[in-house]
């Protein structure tokens, strides 16, 4: 019975019965795959509760001949991302990127390209002040790998370069931007500013890192997200629940914001 040994995340897990666990994991070598670990609720030893979200984890694994799920043997700490359980914003976008990872990724070395940028997120959410936009830089750069970035910095159907101002269309079944020439072919479902279309491709080309050095206006990253929500759910997966929430969170934020600006309002009628 082969085994291996090699750095994961895991994505998301299930409980089987009293004392075992379904777990779906992204790992560096191999990419996504998915293990039974039996009595990894009661070995405090073999697991330690390390089969959780935000821990870059050593886990030992058994291949099982003629079975797709792997047996899952034991794991050891190796990074475990603290402050995100500290910020529930940033708790949320964690909870947000795995469960992209779950649901849009095939199973298998295909995925393996995904560790570096997931374990990149993590460490510069862990380390930042604030989540900022690196959910949408995630999401960016997902359809990057997946084969299917939109396309912003030229017209979908003519191909002419677009202009470094005014305001552009965006078409998300056709998967990129509308120049205001073929406007009329009737394919546009948002109306886009040339520095958000910019914004968008600077993000597909720099490091996460790199991505946090300034901070774009507010009316930037809405429009960004938006567009990105919006070919997200048409070309990928319908709808992320953690995302859900993260937006539920963050209207009542900007609520409480409005709030101190204007006393008289009250936040529960």
């Amino acid at each position: 019975m082969p085994s291996y040994r090699g750095a994961a995340f895991v994505l998301r897990r299930w409980e089987i019965g009293e004392s075992d666990l379904l777990v779906s994991f992204l790992d560096r070598e191999r990419g996504k795959q998915r293990g039974i670990a039996k009595g990894a609720k009661r070995s405090k030893k073999r697991f330690g509760g390390l089969l959780a979200p935000f821990f870059l984890i050593q886990m030992e694994c058994f291949e099982r001949p003629g079975n797709p799920l792997l047996r899952i043997e034991g794991c050891t700490l190796g990074r475990y991302h603290v402050a995100l359980h500290g910020d529930l914003e940033k708790l949320l976008v964690g909870c947000t990127l795995l469960e992209l990872m779950e649901r849009a990724l095939p199973e298998g070395p295909e995925a393996c390209p995904f560790f570096p940028l997931l374990e990149e997120t993590l460490a510069v959410l862990d380390r930042s002040e604030s989540a900022g936009p690196l959910l949408w830089v995630f999401l960016v750069k997902s359809l990057v790998l997946l084969g299917m970035a939109p396309q912003f910095g030229m017209c979908i159907h003519c191909r002419r370069p677009l202009a470094g101002a005014g305001v552009f269309g965006f078409s998300v079944p056709q998967g990129g931007a509308v120049c205001g020439n073929c406007v009329r072919r009737g394919t546009v479902t948002h109306r886009v500013d040339a520095k958000t279309l910019i914004l968008l491709q600077h993000w597909s080309e720099v490091s996460v890192a790199g991505t946090m050095q300034s901070r774009p206006p507010a009316r930037l990253l809405a429009e960004a997200g938006a567009v990105l929500e919006a070919f997200l759910c048409y070309h990928v997966v319908r709808e992320l629940r953690s995302f859900r929430v993260l937006k539920v969170i963050e209207k009542r934020e900007g609520q409480r914001e409005t709030c101190r600006d204007h006393p008289g309002i009250d936040l529960r009628a």
